[in-house]
Protein backbone atom coordinates (compact mmCIF):
# COMPACT_ATOMS: atom_id res chain seq x y z
CA UNK A 1 0.00 0.00 0.00
CA UNK A 2 1.48 3.26 -0.71
CA UNK A 3 2.57 5.66 2.03
CA UNK A 4 0.94 9.31 1.97
CA UNK A 5 1.06 12.30 3.63
CA UNK A 6 -1.88 14.81 4.05
CA UNK A 7 0.08 17.81 3.28
CA UNK A 8 1.31 15.87 -0.18
CA UNK A 9 -1.83 16.07 -1.90
CA UNK A 10 -0.52 20.13 -3.02
CA UNK A 11 2.70 19.09 -3.20
CA UNK A 12 1.81 15.90 -5.64
CA UNK A 13 -0.28 18.21 -7.89
CA UNK A 14 2.23 20.66 -8.63
CA UNK A 15 4.97 18.10 -9.23
CA UNK A 16 2.75 16.13 -11.17
CA UNK A 17 1.48 19.00 -13.14
CA UNK A 18 4.94 20.95 -13.45
CA UNK A 19 6.53 17.62 -14.82
CA UNK A 20 3.92 17.28 -17.33
CA UNK A 21 3.91 20.27 -18.13
CA UNK A 22 7.91 20.53 -18.61
CA UNK A 23 7.10 17.55 -21.11
CA UNK A 24 4.76 18.93 -23.47
CA UNK A 25 6.77 22.47 -23.39
CA UNK A 26 9.83 20.59 -24.80
CA UNK A 27 7.43 18.74 -27.16
CA UNK A 28 6.02 22.40 -28.48
CA UNK A 29 9.62 23.69 -28.56
CA UNK A 30 10.80 20.42 -30.99
CA UNK A 31 7.94 20.92 -32.77
CA UNK A 32 8.53 24.89 -33.10
CA UNK A 33 12.25 23.83 -34.11
CA UNK A 34 11.12 21.48 -36.37
CA UNK A 35 9.21 24.08 -38.03
CA UNK A 36 11.99 26.19 -38.00
CA UNK A 37 14.49 24.11 -39.40
CA UNK A 38 12.22 22.86 -42.76
CA UNK A 39 11.76 26.60 -43.22
CA UNK A 40 15.42 27.21 -43.22
CA UNK A 41 16.17 24.45 -45.54
CA UNK A 42 13.39 25.64 -47.81
CA UNK A 43 13.42 29.55 -47.84
CA UNK A 44 17.09 30.11 -45.81
CA UNK A 45 15.51 31.91 -43.24
CA UNK A 46 17.83 31.46 -39.99
CA UNK A 47 16.20 29.38 -36.91
CA UNK A 48 14.68 31.00 -33.97
CA UNK A 49 12.47 29.55 -30.95
CA UNK A 50 11.03 33.35 -30.13
CA UNK A 51 7.75 31.58 -30.85
CA UNK A 52 7.90 29.34 -28.18
CA UNK A 53 7.80 32.87 -25.88
CA UNK A 54 3.73 33.08 -27.03
CA UNK A 55 2.62 29.14 -27.42
CA UNK A 56 4.34 27.69 -23.80
CA UNK A 57 3.16 30.09 -21.68
CA UNK A 58 -0.61 29.94 -23.30
CA UNK A 59 -0.37 26.12 -22.87
CA UNK A 60 0.80 26.05 -19.31
CA UNK A 61 -1.97 28.26 -17.87
CA UNK A 62 -5.10 26.40 -20.49
CA UNK A 63 -3.29 22.92 -19.41
CA UNK A 64 -3.87 24.25 -15.19
CA UNK A 65 -7.43 25.28 -16.02
CA UNK A 66 -8.38 22.86 -18.51
CA UNK A 67 -7.24 19.73 -15.74
CA UNK A 68 -5.05 18.67 -18.75
CA UNK A 69 -2.38 18.38 -16.31
CA UNK A 70 -1.77 16.65 -13.96
CA UNK A 71 -4.94 14.70 -15.71
CA UNK A 72 -6.01 13.22 -12.52
CA UNK A 73 -9.01 11.09 -13.21
CA UNK A 74 -8.80 11.65 -16.83
CA UNK A 75 -9.13 8.06 -19.06
CA UNK A 76 -6.81 8.05 -22.19
CA UNK A 77 -9.68 8.92 -24.66
CA UNK A 78 -10.50 11.92 -22.59
CA UNK A 79 -7.31 13.14 -21.89
CA UNK A 80 -6.34 13.03 -25.51
CA UNK A 81 -10.10 15.34 -26.72
CA UNK A 82 -8.99 17.62 -23.84
CA UNK A 83 -4.97 17.86 -25.03
CA UNK A 84 -6.36 18.22 -28.67
CA UNK A 85 -9.25 21.06 -27.85
CA UNK A 86 -6.44 22.62 -25.76
CA UNK A 87 -3.91 22.94 -28.24
CA UNK A 88 -6.33 23.92 -30.80
CA UNK A 89 -7.08 26.71 -28.79
CA UNK A 90 -3.29 27.60 -27.46
CA UNK A 91 -1.91 28.14 -31.24
CA UNK A 92 -5.19 30.18 -32.22
CA UNK A 93 -4.13 32.52 -29.14
CA UNK A 94 -1.46 32.42 -29.75
CA UNK A 95 -1.62 33.41 -33.33
CA UNK A 96 -2.96 36.42 -32.34
CA UNK A 97 -0.35 37.51 -29.81
CA UNK A 98 2.58 37.36 -32.58
CA UNK A 99 -0.12 39.43 -34.73
CA UNK A 100 -0.34 42.27 -32.31
CA UNK A 101 3.52 41.98 -31.48
CA UNK A 102 4.04 42.40 -35.51
CA UNK A 103 5.98 38.91 -35.50
CA UNK A 104 4.37 37.15 -38.49
CA UNK A 105 5.96 33.42 -37.98
CA UNK A 106 5.34 31.30 -40.98
CA UNK A 107 2.67 29.41 -42.00
CA UNK A 108 5.05 26.26 -42.15
CA UNK A 109 5.89 26.71 -38.76
CA UNK A 110 2.78 26.73 -36.90
CA UNK A 111 1.26 23.91 -39.14
CA UNK A 112 4.29 21.30 -38.27
CA UNK A 113 4.67 22.32 -34.93
CA UNK A 114 0.75 21.87 -34.33
CA UNK A 115 0.73 18.39 -35.73
CA UNK A 116 3.79 17.47 -33.88
CA UNK A 117 2.32 18.56 -30.76
CA UNK A 118 -1.10 16.81 -31.52
CA UNK A 119 1.01 13.70 -32.16
CA UNK A 120 4.06 13.49 -29.67
CA UNK A 121 2.25 15.42 -26.32
CA UNK A 122 0.04 12.57 -25.91
CA UNK A 123 2.87 9.90 -26.51
CA UNK A 124 5.35 11.73 -24.77
CA UNK A 125 3.44 11.57 -21.26
CA UNK A 126 2.75 8.46 -21.29
CA UNK A 127 6.79 7.71 -20.27
CA UNK A 128 6.58 10.84 -18.14
CA UNK A 129 3.91 9.33 -15.96
CA UNK A 130 5.15 5.71 -15.86
CA UNK A 131 8.34 7.03 -14.35
CA UNK A 132 6.42 8.86 -11.60
CA UNK A 133 5.00 6.21 -10.79
CA UNK A 134 7.75 3.66 -10.36
CA UNK A 135 9.46 6.35 -8.28
CA UNK A 136 5.79 6.33 -5.79
CA UNK A 137 5.48 10.07 -7.10
CA UNK A 138 2.26 9.74 -9.37
CA UNK A 139 -1.26 10.23 -8.40
CA UNK A 140 -2.38 11.23 -4.85
CA UNK A 141 -4.17 9.40 -2.09
CA UNK A 142 -7.80 7.54 -2.53
CA UNK A 143 -10.08 6.05 0.06
CA UNK A 144 -13.30 3.91 -1.01
CA UNK A 145 -16.56 3.86 0.81
CA UNK A 146 -18.94 1.39 -0.16
CA UNK A 147 -20.24 -2.83 0.53
CA UNK A 148 -17.73 -5.13 -0.98
CA UNK A 149 -18.77 -6.18 -4.03
CA UNK A 150 -18.71 -2.71 -4.88
CA UNK A 151 -15.58 -2.21 -3.59
CA UNK A 152 -13.55 -4.60 -5.35
CA UNK A 153 -14.85 -3.23 -8.82
CA UNK A 154 -13.60 0.14 -7.40
CA UNK A 155 -9.75 -1.08 -6.84
CA UNK A 156 -9.61 -3.51 -9.82
CA UNK A 157 -10.52 -0.51 -12.09
CA UNK A 158 -7.80 1.67 -10.44
CA UNK A 159 -4.97 -1.41 -10.08
CA UNK A 160 -5.80 -1.92 -13.56
CA UNK A 161 -5.36 1.60 -14.57
CA UNK A 162 -3.08 3.43 -12.01
CA UNK A 163 -2.12 6.26 -14.47
CA UNK A 164 -5.43 7.41 -13.54
CA UNK A 165 -3.85 8.36 -10.86
CA UNK A 166 -6.37 7.82 -7.93
CA UNK A 167 -4.03 5.33 -6.12
CA UNK A 168 -6.08 3.41 -3.45
CA UNK A 169 -5.07 4.38 0.02
CA UNK A 170 -7.43 2.06 1.81
CA UNK A 171 -11.28 1.32 2.50
CA UNK A 172 -14.21 2.33 5.05
CA UNK A 173 -16.50 -0.89 4.75
CA UNK A 174 -19.07 -2.28 7.73
CA UNK A 175 -18.72 -5.39 6.28
CA UNK A 176 -15.36 -6.20 7.22
CA UNK A 177 -13.25 -5.08 10.15
CA UNK A 178 -10.60 -2.56 10.59
CA UNK A 179 -7.30 -4.09 9.49
CA UNK A 180 -8.63 -6.68 7.43
CA UNK A 181 -7.27 -6.75 3.76
CA UNK A 182 -9.28 -6.47 0.23
CA UNK A 183 -8.24 -6.65 -3.23
CA UNK A 184 -4.95 -5.93 -1.06
CA UNK A 185 -6.14 -2.76 0.01
CA UNK A 186 -6.50 -2.33 3.43
CA UNK A 187 -9.48 -1.75 5.46
CA UNK A 188 -9.17 1.42 7.38
CA UNK A 189 -12.38 1.71 9.76
CA UNK A 190 -16.34 1.73 9.04
CA UNK A 191 -18.68 4.00 6.67
CA UNK A 192 -18.59 6.75 8.99
CA UNK A 193 -14.97 7.38 9.71
CA UNK A 194 -12.32 9.14 7.99
CA UNK A 195 -9.03 9.21 6.98
CA UNK A 196 -6.57 12.43 7.36
CA UNK A 197 -4.20 10.85 5.00
CA UNK A 198 -6.22 11.19 1.53
CA UNK A 199 -7.15 13.63 -0.27
CA UNK A 200 -9.80 12.00 -2.84
CA UNK A 201 -12.50 10.01 -1.87
CA UNK A 202 -14.29 7.50 -3.80
CA UNK A 203 -18.15 7.25 -2.66
CA UNK A 204 -21.33 4.82 -3.77
CA UNK A 205 -24.48 7.48 -4.53
CA UNK A 206 -25.84 5.26 -2.27
CA UNK A 207 -23.67 6.51 0.43
CA UNK A 208 -26.35 8.44 2.60
CA UNK A 209 -29.36 6.57 1.26
CA UNK A 210 -32.85 7.62 3.19
CA UNK A 211 -30.55 10.15 5.10
CA UNK A 212 -29.25 13.65 3.69
CA UNK A 213 -26.46 13.30 1.39
CA UNK A 214 -25.51 17.12 2.32
CA UNK A 215 -24.99 16.73 6.25
CA UNK A 216 -23.52 13.38 5.55
CA UNK A 217 -20.93 15.53 3.63
CA UNK A 218 -20.36 17.88 6.21
CA UNK A 219 -19.91 15.36 8.69
CA UNK A 220 -17.71 12.49 7.13
CA UNK A 221 -16.43 13.72 3.63
CA UNK A 222 -15.61 17.77 3.82
CA UNK A 223 -12.11 16.93 4.91
CA UNK A 224 -11.18 15.63 1.63
CA UNK A 225 -10.21 17.80 -1.37
CA UNK A 226 -12.33 15.99 -3.54
CA UNK A 227 -15.05 13.72 -3.34
CA UNK A 228 -16.64 11.46 -6.61
CA UNK A 229 -19.78 10.23 -6.40
CA UNK A 230 -20.10 6.58 -8.52
CA UNK A 231 -23.23 5.48 -9.60
CA UNK A 232 -24.49 1.95 -8.48
CA UNK A 233 -23.62 0.51 -12.20
CA UNK A 234 -21.59 -2.26 -12.75
CA UNK A 235 -21.26 -2.71 -15.96
CA UNK A 236 -18.25 -0.89 -18.67
CA UNK A 237 -21.45 1.07 -20.59
CA UNK A 238 -20.79 4.84 -20.84
CA UNK A 239 -17.75 6.72 -22.02
CA UNK A 240 -19.17 9.93 -22.49
CA UNK A 241 -21.94 10.34 -19.54
CA UNK A 242 -21.71 14.14 -18.58
CA UNK A 243 -22.99 15.21 -15.12
CA UNK A 244 -25.98 17.71 -15.86
CA UNK A 245 -27.75 20.00 -12.76
CA UNK A 246 -31.22 20.00 -13.62
CA UNK A 247 -32.67 22.89 -11.15
CA UNK A 248 -32.54 20.85 -8.06
CA UNK A 249 -31.89 17.40 -10.09
CA UNK A 250 -28.49 15.68 -10.83
CA UNK A 251 -28.70 13.86 -13.70
CA UNK A 252 -26.02 12.18 -15.77
CA UNK A 253 -26.55 13.25 -19.94
CA UNK A 254 -25.43 10.03 -22.07
CA UNK A 255 -24.95 11.13 -26.01
CA UNK A 256 -25.04 8.85 -28.71
CA UNK A 257 -22.62 10.14 -31.06
CA UNK A 258 -23.19 7.76 -34.05
CA UNK A 259 -27.08 8.88 -34.43
CA UNK A 260 -25.50 12.22 -35.31
CA UNK A 261 -25.48 12.51 -39.03
CA UNK A 262 -22.80 15.19 -39.02
CA UNK A 263 -20.56 12.57 -36.61
CA UNK A 264 -21.27 9.70 -39.26
CA UNK A 265 -19.83 11.93 -42.21
CA UNK A 266 -16.74 12.81 -40.22
CA UNK A 267 -15.55 9.39 -39.33
CA UNK A 268 -16.15 8.51 -43.10
CA UNK A 269 -13.77 11.33 -44.18
CA UNK A 270 -11.57 10.80 -41.84
CA UNK A 271 -11.41 6.84 -43.04
CA UNK A 272 -10.67 8.07 -46.61
CA UNK A 273 -8.19 11.23 -45.52
CA UNK A 274 -6.00 8.58 -43.65
CA UNK A 275 -6.18 5.74 -46.54
CA UNK A 276 -5.35 8.31 -48.79
CA UNK A 277 -2.53 9.73 -46.33
CA UNK A 278 -0.67 6.65 -46.13
CA UNK A 279 -1.50 5.33 -49.83
CA UNK A 280 2.30 5.08 -50.28
CA UNK A 281 2.99 2.95 -47.58
CA UNK A 282 -0.29 0.35 -48.11
CA UNK A 283 -0.22 0.67 -52.02
CA UNK A 284 3.24 -1.30 -52.19
CA UNK A 285 2.62 -3.57 -49.33
CA UNK A 286 -0.22 -4.55 -51.01
CA UNK A 287 1.08 -5.42 -54.03
CA UNK A 288 4.54 -7.38 -52.27
CA UNK A 289 2.88 -9.21 -50.05
CA UNK A 290 0.05 -10.95 -52.91
CA UNK A 291 3.15 -11.19 -54.95
CA UNK A 292 4.60 -13.41 -52.47
CA UNK A 293 1.96 -15.36 -51.73
CA UNK A 294 0.93 -15.70 -55.50
CA UNK A 295 4.75 -17.11 -55.69
CA UNK A 296 5.28 -19.39 -52.27
CA UNK A 297 1.31 -20.88 -52.38
CA UNK A 298 0.97 -21.06 -56.32
CA UNK A 299 -2.83 -19.76 -55.33
CA UNK A 300 -4.83 -17.02 -55.85
CA UNK A 301 -3.53 -14.51 -53.06
CA UNK A 302 -6.84 -12.84 -52.00
CA UNK A 303 -9.54 -14.77 -50.15
CA UNK A 304 -13.25 -13.47 -50.18
CA UNK A 305 -16.32 -14.47 -47.56
CA UNK A 306 -19.75 -13.20 -46.80
CA UNK A 307 -19.95 -11.64 -43.47
CA UNK A 308 -22.51 -9.78 -42.19
CA UNK A 309 -22.17 -5.47 -42.64
CA UNK A 310 -24.24 -2.81 -41.70
CA UNK A 311 -27.93 -3.20 -41.22
CA UNK A 312 -26.88 -6.87 -41.43
CA UNK A 313 -26.57 -6.72 -45.10
CA UNK A 314 -24.19 -9.60 -46.29
CA UNK A 315 -21.10 -8.11 -48.01
CA UNK A 316 -17.40 -9.67 -49.25
CA UNK A 317 -14.37 -8.31 -47.49
CA UNK A 318 -11.03 -8.88 -49.13
CA UNK A 319 -8.68 -10.50 -47.08
CA UNK A 320 -5.05 -12.40 -48.34
CA UNK A 321 -5.50 -16.06 -48.02
CA UNK A 322 -3.61 -17.39 -45.59
CA UNK A 323 -6.02 -21.30 -45.90
CA UNK A 324 -5.19 -24.12 -48.11
CA UNK A 325 -7.65 -24.64 -50.70
CA UNK A 326 -10.86 -26.33 -49.26
CA UNK A 327 -10.41 -25.58 -45.83
CA UNK A 328 -14.34 -25.27 -45.00
CA UNK A 329 -14.03 -29.21 -45.73
CA UNK A 330 -10.98 -29.89 -44.29
CA UNK A 331 -12.30 -27.90 -40.87
CA UNK A 332 -15.35 -30.30 -40.73
CA UNK A 333 -13.26 -33.01 -40.96
CA UNK A 334 -10.57 -32.05 -38.55
CA UNK A 335 -13.44 -31.41 -35.97
CA UNK A 336 -15.30 -34.61 -36.49
CA UNK A 337 -11.69 -36.91 -35.30
CA UNK A 338 -10.67 -33.94 -32.68
CA UNK A 339 -13.37 -33.10 -29.32
CA UNK A 340 -11.39 -30.39 -28.36
CA UNK A 341 -10.62 -28.53 -31.52
CA UNK A 342 -14.75 -28.71 -31.41
CA UNK A 343 -14.55 -27.34 -27.69
CA UNK A 344 -12.19 -24.72 -28.91
CA UNK A 345 -13.90 -23.37 -32.29
CA UNK A 346 -17.47 -23.90 -30.67
CA UNK A 347 -16.20 -21.00 -27.77
CA UNK A 348 -14.25 -18.85 -30.15
CA UNK A 349 -14.86 -19.79 -33.87
CA UNK A 350 -11.00 -19.89 -34.41
CA UNK A 351 -8.59 -22.29 -33.78
CA UNK A 352 -4.83 -21.64 -32.06
CA UNK A 353 -3.35 -23.64 -33.63
CA UNK A 354 -5.40 -24.28 -37.03
CA UNK A 355 -4.07 -27.19 -39.55
CA UNK A 356 -5.33 -25.20 -42.47
CA UNK A 357 -2.91 -21.96 -42.55
CA UNK A 358 0.02 -22.22 -44.75
CA UNK A 359 3.43 -21.08 -43.47
CA UNK A 360 3.15 -18.10 -45.00
CA UNK A 361 -0.80 -17.90 -43.56
CA UNK A 362 0.77 -18.04 -40.32
CA UNK A 363 3.46 -14.95 -41.08
CA UNK A 364 0.33 -13.14 -42.02
CA UNK A 365 -1.92 -13.04 -39.39
CA UNK A 366 0.82 -12.77 -36.70
CA UNK A 367 1.63 -9.46 -38.48
CA UNK A 368 -1.98 -8.60 -38.78
CA UNK A 369 -1.06 -8.40 -42.95
CA UNK A 370 -3.89 -10.74 -43.99
CA UNK A 371 -6.78 -7.64 -43.01
CA UNK A 372 -4.85 -5.35 -45.59
CA UNK A 373 -6.61 -5.52 -48.66
CA UNK A 374 -9.72 -5.00 -46.40
CA UNK A 375 -8.90 -1.21 -47.23
CA UNK A 376 -10.19 -1.53 -50.89
CA UNK A 377 -14.01 -2.43 -48.68
CA UNK A 378 -13.25 0.73 -46.66
CA UNK A 379 -13.16 3.22 -49.78
CA UNK A 380 -15.82 0.90 -51.22
CA UNK A 381 -18.26 2.03 -48.08
CA UNK A 382 -18.74 -1.26 -46.78
CA UNK A 383 -16.14 -0.97 -44.11
CA UNK A 384 -14.65 1.40 -41.91
CA UNK A 385 -11.02 1.89 -40.25
CA UNK A 386 -12.70 0.98 -36.75
CA UNK A 387 -15.52 -0.40 -35.99
CA UNK A 388 -16.74 -4.10 -34.74
CA UNK A 389 -15.54 -7.41 -36.13
CA UNK A 390 -17.10 -8.69 -39.37
CA UNK A 391 -18.48 -11.54 -38.57
CA UNK A 392 -19.46 -15.06 -41.04
CA UNK A 393 -23.48 -15.38 -40.64
CA UNK A 394 -22.87 -18.63 -38.52
CA UNK A 395 -20.77 -16.39 -35.81
CA UNK A 396 -23.17 -13.35 -35.84
CA UNK A 397 -26.34 -15.74 -35.25
CA UNK A 398 -24.39 -16.56 -31.99
CA UNK A 399 -23.76 -13.65 -30.35
CA UNK A 400 -26.91 -12.16 -28.05
CA UNK A 401 -29.67 -9.79 -29.70
CA UNK A 402 -28.45 -7.42 -27.30
CA UNK A 403 -25.06 -7.69 -29.03
CA UNK A 404 -26.02 -8.08 -32.36
CA UNK A 405 -28.17 -4.64 -32.67
CA UNK A 406 -26.13 -2.35 -32.27
CA UNK A 407 -23.48 -4.05 -34.49
CA UNK A 408 -25.95 -3.60 -37.16
CA UNK A 409 -25.69 0.32 -36.75
CA UNK A 410 -22.20 0.90 -38.01
CA UNK A 411 -20.52 -0.33 -40.79
CA UNK A 412 -17.50 -3.34 -39.51
CA UNK A 413 -13.81 -2.27 -39.43
CA UNK A 414 -10.59 -3.73 -39.90
CA UNK A 415 -9.97 -2.99 -36.42
CA UNK A 416 -12.26 -2.10 -33.06
CA UNK A 417 -12.14 -1.98 -29.54
CA UNK A 418 -12.53 -6.05 -29.26
CA UNK A 419 -9.35 -6.36 -31.12
CA UNK A 420 -7.09 -4.28 -29.32
CA UNK A 421 -8.54 -5.37 -25.51
CA UNK A 422 -7.10 -8.99 -26.16
CA UNK A 423 -8.33 -9.47 -29.78
CA UNK A 424 -8.43 -13.25 -30.09
CA UNK A 425 -7.49 -14.18 -26.51
CA UNK A 426 -11.03 -12.40 -25.23
CA UNK A 427 -13.43 -14.48 -27.47
CA UNK A 428 -16.65 -14.05 -28.18
CA UNK A 429 -17.92 -12.85 -25.04
CA UNK A 430 -15.03 -10.38 -25.05
CA UNK A 431 -16.63 -9.31 -28.94
CA UNK A 432 -19.72 -8.98 -27.29
CA UNK A 433 -19.09 -6.31 -24.32
CA UNK A 434 -16.05 -4.38 -26.35
CA UNK A 435 -17.96 -3.87 -29.91
CA UNK A 436 -20.83 -2.75 -27.99
CA UNK A 437 -19.11 -0.97 -25.91
CA UNK A 438 -17.43 0.97 -29.08
CA UNK A 439 -21.09 1.74 -30.88
CA UNK A 440 -22.57 3.45 -27.60
CA UNK A 441 -19.57 5.23 -26.83
CA UNK A 442 -18.46 6.21 -30.54
CA UNK A 443 -16.12 9.59 -30.65
CA UNK A 444 -13.30 10.22 -33.01
CA UNK A 445 -11.27 10.44 -29.84
CA UNK A 446 -11.91 6.67 -29.34
CA UNK A 447 -10.88 6.14 -32.93
CA UNK A 448 -7.80 7.42 -32.54
CA UNK A 449 -7.00 5.81 -29.50
CA UNK A 450 -7.81 2.18 -30.88
CA UNK A 451 -6.07 3.30 -34.10
CA UNK A 452 -3.08 3.39 -31.67
CA UNK A 453 -3.81 0.52 -29.27
CA UNK A 454 -3.86 -1.53 -32.91
CA UNK A 455 -0.24 -0.36 -33.57
CA UNK A 456 0.92 -1.41 -30.68
CA UNK A 457 -1.04 -4.90 -30.72
CA UNK A 458 0.23 -5.62 -34.34
CA UNK A 459 3.72 -4.90 -33.48
CA UNK A 460 3.63 -6.86 -30.17
CA UNK A 461 1.49 -9.43 -32.07
CA UNK A 462 -0.78 -9.82 -28.86
CA UNK A 463 -4.03 -11.68 -29.27
CA UNK A 464 -3.35 -13.10 -32.75
CA UNK A 465 -3.35 -16.28 -34.77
Amino acid sequence: MPVFRKQTFLSRQWLNTAALCLCDSLVLLAGLCLGDWIVYKVHGIPMSVHYALAVIPVWWIGAVITRVSPAWGLGAVEELRRIQLLLLAVFALAGLAVFFERIVPSRIVYIVSYLFGAVCIPLARIPVKKALLSAGRWGCATVLYGNAQQLLGVIETFQRNPLLGYAPYGVFTDELPAGAVLQGVSVLGRMEECSPAASVAIVPVSFAEGLSLSEEFDRILSGYQRVILVPDIKEDVFLWAIPRTLGSLIGLEITSNLLNSAARTFKRGLDIFLIALVAPIWIPLLVLTALTILLVDRQNPFFLQHRVGKTNRPFRPVKFRTMRPGAEKELEQTLARDESLRTEWAQNYKLRNDPRVTRMGRILRRTSLDELPQVLNVLAGQMSLVGPRPLPEYHHDQLAESARTPRSRVRPGITGLWQVSGRSDSGTAGMEKWDTYYVRNWSIWLDIIILARTFLAVIKGSGAY
